[in-house]
């Protein structure tokens, strides 16, 4: 027993000891900084034992042509370089007659960007029908080169139209035995500006009352149309959305991410994405790229 009593106070002794209960706070210390700090290998398992999905597959995209596209912003203090204009020039298509679509061009040399001529024939045959009996749409103006603006008393490199996305509309009604082209600031035409009004940003357009329209693309258009932003404005806004804190659009029943890619030096840059993402790229003319991604 008197051994037993010894060894139980040797314990108690040591147990007492401060030096004792701080080396043993210490121990459990150091136990605790080390399980929070040093990584742990992945067991395949998140919260409450549920195993993680496989990573998702990435696209590293390089994205070029910052002074082309549907946003492109072409002004005095934007003004498009000749490369720009002239590649715009060749990838504009002659935009013809469209009986299918019900719509006509007020001249041979009308070209529009294939982009733009390809939705302006869809918002054409769901207004028409395609039956263009009584009136006809008509396309009096859409791109310019250089030359053509010059001509027009316009300093080159400063007009919208020399992108091949801004086009004017006018309505051709029946007059006697022929057709006359009226505006659609005139009465006559107020029904099909008011539709346009309310239509055109499901086709990706801009549109004022003057006859004017300009292609933007989803979701760009619906965002102008319900900020009522120019889109000198609305390029200004999406310089301060980025990848990780984009601006979340909803629109014709899809969600969209929009962001502003700053170009290189060179005028390019890259943006990695899913490698299932539905996206659209568009250079700005004003020091970048916007991206558009569709929510699945």
């Amino acid at each position: 027993m008197q051994r037993t009593s010894e060894k139980s106070d040797w314990k108690s002794r040591i147990l007492n000891n401060p030096v004792w209960q701080l080396t043993a706070a210490g121990l459990v210390i150091v136990a605790v900084l080390i399980a929070v700090l040093i990584p742990r290998k992945p067991t395949g398992k998140g919260t409450k034992g549920a195993v993680t999905g496989p990573a998702v597959p990435t696209v590293t995209h390089v994205l070029t042509g910052e002074g082309r596209g549907p946003l492109s912003l072409i002004d005095a203090a934007h003004p498009q370089s000749p490369e720009d204009a002239f590649a715009c020039g060749t990838d504009c298509l002659p935009a013809g007659w469209h009986p299918a679509s019900g719509y006509a061009i007020g001249g041979a040399s009308i070209r529009l960007a294939p982009l733009a001529e390809m939705q302006l024939d869809r918002m054409i045959l769901d207004y028409t029908g395609g039956n263009a009996s009584y009136s006809v749409p008509c396309v009096t103006s859409g791109y310019r080169d250089f030359a053509l603006q010059s001509s027009l008393g316009i300093t080159p490199g400063t007009d919208p139209a020399g992108t091949g996305y801004l086009l004017s509309l006018s309505l051709c009604v029946p007059q006697g035995d022929g057709m006359t082209v009226v505006p659609l600031s005139n009465p006559l035409a107020q029904s099909f500006s008011a539709w346009l009004a309310s239509h055109a940003a499901s086709y990706g357009f801009t549109y004022d009352s003057g006859g004017s329209l300009r292609y933007v693309g989803l979701p760009h258009a619906f965002v102008m149309l319900r900020s009522s932003l120019s889109l000198s404005a609305y390029i200004s806004a999406l310089t301060e959305k980025t990848q990780t804190a984009p601006l979340s659009v909803e629109a014709a029943g899809s969600t969209y991410s929009v962001f502003f890619v700053p170009a290189e030096k060179e005028g390019t840059a890259k943006v990695t994405l899913p490698e299932s993402a539905v996206y659209t790229v568009s250079g700005t003319n004003a020091g970048g790229f916007v991206v558009a991604v569709r929510e699945p």
